[in-house]
């Protein structure tokens, strides 16, 4: 009677061996195909841009309303930064083009946003990064990396003039980087090249200067950005320009850098797969 027992004992352990193995088998490939995948559960996103016909600003398959200035936008890719100021409960919106989702909000005048990390004027004064005071304002901002920050001030020697000086946020060190006889609109960097729209408000010329070598443009530069591997200028409309909103790609050839018009009247700030 033993030996039946036994002979039974080891019958089971090897059809239950068996039904264990296949089932193992069976999961992995539910698996593979996504069955268990939380993502695939998630919403999809329908559209795939992000376009400004003002004042209607298109994200994704959210549909914002911003006017002209103070309202602005901001681009440090991956992030697209929008600021309203009138909204009182949420000055600045941060989305991620790559996530297609918002990510992050702050109650105050953001200049830029980069790895967690906002740089922006508190209640409209002195400019801070990480909650520290910078003892400056930027009326704009960029994040090159945690110890350099590119902020444009005012010119001490004429208003309609702008200083790009880069700030040491640990230090407060500051050194000057350009002071052109102009001001500056547009800041940005990319790739170890310095991106920087400018105008001059007695003869109404713009200029895009790319690493010191500046070159006059058609259109005013309000914002300059990356898109699918190529940078791009954009015209809002405002009093000074009295023309529509525009988007341009920045053609670099030697010392020669234009602006080739691609649309009018739309500003695609994200199009992506």
């Amino acid at each position: 009677m033993e030996k039946i027992n036994n002979s039974n004992y080891k019958k089971l352990i090897i059809v239950g061996g068996i039904i264990l193995f296949f089932s193992i088998i069976f999961i992995y490939n539910l698996i593979k195909l996504g069955i268990f995948n939380q993502d695939s559960q998630k919403p999809t996103v329908l559209n795939n841009k992000v376009v400004f016909e003002q004042p209607k600003l298109t994200i994704f398959d959210e549909t914002r309303y911003i006017n002209q200035f103070p309202d602005t936008i901001h681009i440090h890719f991956p992030y697209f930064i929008v600021v309203v100021p009138e909204d009182t409960k949420q000055f600045t919106t941060v989305y991620s083009l790559t996530k297609k989702q918002k990510i992050a909000s702050y109650n105050d005048i953001v200049l830029d946003y980069y790895d967690k990390s906002f740089l922006y004027n508190y209640h409209g004064g002195n400019t801070y990064y990480k909650g520290k005071n910078l003892k400056v304002h930027c009326n704009e901002g960029f994040i090159k990396s945690d110890s350099e920050i590119l902020c444009v001030t005012q010119s001490a020697n004429n208003s309609l003039f702008s200083d790009l000086i880069i700030i040491n946020p640990h230090t407060l060190s500051e050194k000057t980087l350009y002071s052109p006889q102009d001001a500056i609109t547009a800041v940005y960097y990319s790739n170890n090249t310095l991106y920087i729209g400018e105008y001059n408000y007695t003869t109404h010329q713009p200029f895009l200067t790319i690493n010191n070598k500046r070159n006059t443009v058609t259109n005013y530069i309000s914002i300059i950005y990356p898109m699918n591997n190529e940078l791009y200028t954009a015209t809002y409309k405002n009093t000074e320009n009295k023309i529509t909103d525009s988007y341009n790609e920045i053609i670099q050839s030697g010392k020669n850098n234009t602006l080739k018009l691609i649309d009018k009247g739309r500003i695609v700030f994200y199009s992506g797969k």
